[in-house]
């Protein structure tokens, strides 16, 4: 199996190259991996696990010149990756995405997981998500016609159809759309979805407020309606304010994005400055069960090295040059929901950063007999970052969580092989649950691999 899948990989490597004017590539990479689930080496069991990984990428392009100057432009005519996976011994299609570009069209095919863009209307009644489940293929053709209307239809299996028309410059200083949505059909009916909107922005003073508008029908015998309004406007180039107002009756079951048999109030305040940003929202849910949900949030940095959304994520926040922190808190309905600050920080300059994290709020967890439980509780930790040299690295972390109390500490180790990308990686780990309730899931694990692109 694995040498006939081979065989189609370089079949379709031939077959792109040969195509005029054709940019292949062939990457991926090889991954060995040991792992045993205790610390007694010689004694326990262990796995050994070999996985390769092939990622094929191939486009189209022409060159042509463009006005008077004949400046070069480059154009794709069609661009398509994919990826093979191994598993259980056999290669298995991984993420994928063909993009067809034309003078009239773009027509994309996606699946496995990849990700193309969102297409919604005004407040997500109809919404066309960017990703594509396991095992699923997605297919989006968008077109304009004659320059009154971009077209964009989406396909989702099994039998969804969403459609989406922005119409241009109907009327000057209004951006009009339709939308429709046909899911679910079969030979007894379907759910017919349809929505229109209109967008604007107006001058007041000095403050351009964008102001937008939909309204949707859920068309059936008992007809559902939705409908929204929202405004956003920069008050200065610090202060931006956005508001929104979406309200759909008992019967809107087939819509997206709005929450049925209810109205929706939301607010939300954003202060941007290149040192603090602070953002609070409102939303109050007006319902058979009303509720009110506050959030804050407040980051600070001591540097733009890294952008606010960046600041603590698991694969930049050991670039930052200076300490950032960001504290946050959520209540609904005056009570408590989740309240926490993270910080990091270099600890020596280009040698050592630290992390360090703390929550408390709702929080769930499975005891041994598998029943969840959910409660207030707490998570503190603290990672590290050590680039020992240019080629080692090592990633200490640990972390102590309520309910059942579990104390998890571990250490990371990567190391460049040469000059090359190649890497060897150590994990190990150690988890103790204090709650005699958990005690069955006390953990240890040993890992080693080796990572070799190509």
């Amino acid at each position: 199996m694995m040498r006939k899948v081979l065989v189609l990989t370089l079949v379709l490597v031939l077959a792109f190259a040969s195509s005029a004017m054709a940019a292949v590539s062939f990457s991926g990479k090889f991954t060995a991996k040991f792992e045993q689930k205790s610390f007694k080496l010689g004694v326990d069991e262990y796995s050994l696990e070999a996985k390769p990984e092939f990622t094929i990428s191939a486009s189209n392009k022409n060159v042509t010149t463009i006005g008077e100057d004949e400046e070069a432009e480059e154009i794709v005519n069609w661009d398509f990756s994919a990826g093979l996976n191994l598993e259980d011994s056999k290669f298995k299609l991984g993420k994928y995405k063909l993009v067809l570009a034309d003078d009239y069209f773009t027509a994309s095919i996606w699946g496995n997981k990849q990700e193309l863009s969102d297409k919604a209307t005004y407040f997500g009644m109809i919404k066309a998500g960017k990703a594509a489940r396991e095992d699923q293929m997605r297919a989006r053709l968008e077109f304009d016609v004659v320059d009154v209307a971009d077209v964009a239809i989406d396909f989702e299996p099994t039998n969804n159809i969403r459609t989406f028309v922005e119409l241009n410059d109907i009327v000057e200083g209004f951006d009009f759309g339709l939308a429709y949505a046909r899911k679910g059909w079969t030979a007894d009916g379907a759910s017919n979805v349809v929505v229109g909107q209109v967008g604007t922005d107006i001058e007041a003073g000095s403050t351009t407020i964008g102001l937008t508008a939909a309204a949707g029908l859920d068309i059936k015998e008992d007809l559902g309606f939705a409908v929204g309004v929202g405004a956003d406007m920069d008050l200065t180039e610090q202060l931006n304010v956005n508001a929104s107002v979406t309200h759909a009756n008992d019967k809107w079951t087939n819509g997206d994005g709005v929450k049925k048999d209810a109205t929706v109030i939301s607010g939300t305040v954003t202060w941007t400055e290149a040192a603090i940003k602070a953002k609070g929202s409102v939303t109050q849910t007006i319902a058979d069960e009303n509720e009110n949900v506050i959030g804050l949030d407040v980051w600070y940095r001591f540097s733009d090295t890294l952008g606010y959304n960046d600041l603590f994520k698991g694969d930049k926040w050991f670039t930052n040059d200076a300490p950032a922190a960001h504290a946050y808190a959520s209540l609904t309905d005056v009570k408590l929901g989740m309240v926490g600050i993270e910080v990091a920080s270099p600890v020596l300059e280009d040698f050592i950063w630290a992390k360090a994290y703390g929550k408390y709020g709702a929080m769930s967890a499975k005891n041994d007999a598998d029943v969840e439980i959910k409660d207030n509780s707490y998570e503190v930790g603290l990672d590290g970052y050590i680039k020992a040299t240019e080629k080692l690295v090592i990633t200490p972390y640990a972390s102590f969580a309520g309910i059942g109390k579990f104390l998890t500490v571990g250490t990371g180790a990567s190391y460049k092989i040469g000059l090359s990308d190649t890497t060897i990686d150590l994990t190990l780990e150690k988890v103790k649950p204090f709650d005699e309730d958990f005690a069955d899931q006390e953990a240890s694990l040993i890992q080693a691999k080796v990572t070799v692109p190509f």
